[in-house]
């Protein structure tokens, strides 16, 4: 994840990976709630955890054992989600919320990163017509 085209988009797909984790689970828990306000309410602890991390370890800004600084960034994302969480609405600290969010956004990151990686080792390998 060294090339400069794949640290300027990896924040983008990275905020897209969030986005999804928020609306898949409104949709997944039947929730009534709509509009921009219940949406950023759930989502703002998340980026600023995710923002933190990313910020931490230098996700974006570095581009060797990107794997590691994924992994670090997933875990302060998830920790900061569920202190900034608990703090402001009373819920739990740690929860089952907490575990999905943590192995969603490691499955789903490390996803789209593994697919970027694997185009980009396959168009090197083709022959240019």
């Amino acid at each position: 994840m060294n090339t400069s085209w794949s640290r300027r988009l990896a924040p983008l797909l990275d905020a897209a990976c969030l986005v999804v984790f928020v609306a898949i689970g409104r949709e997944q828990h039947s929730l009534d709630s709509t509009g921009v306000t219940w949406f950023l309410t759930v989502l703002w602890p998340l980026a600023a955890g995710w923002a933190v991390g990313a910020l931490v370890t230098k996700l974006y800004t570095r581009g060797e054992r990107w794997g590691l600084r994924l992994a670090g960034t997933v875990v302060i994302a998830a920790v900061l989600d569920a202190v900034l969480r608990g703090t402001f609405t009373g819920r739990g600290y740690i929860s089952v919320f907490t575990v999905v969010l943590f192995v969603f956004l490691s499955l789903i990151t490390f996803a789209w990163r593994l697919v970027w990686l694997s185009v980009a080792r396959w168009r090197r390998t083709v022959p240019a017509r």
